[in-house]
């Protein structure tokens, strides 16, 4: 089973929230990762949790 890592918190899915997932997006094709598998937003109780998979967080933090 996949881990995911939270990367974010926002109140709403607005133009900050979704600029952080296409740049994280982004960072994920560099890597040779398909965006739409290891990138998503769930929602909570006070919003949305933009979440990364583990793959992708391991490249991440490798910056």
């Amino acid at each position: 089973m996949t881990q995911w890592i939270e990367m974010g918190k926002f109140a709403e899915l607005d133009e900050t929230a979704k600029k952080e997932a296409n740049r994280l997006a982004e960072y994920a094709i560099d890597v040779a990762l398909d965006p739409s598998k290891v990138i998503r937003f769930e929602e909570t109780e006070k919003g949305f949790r933009l979440m990364i998979d583990e793959d992708l967080y391991t490249f991440y933090q490798g910056i």
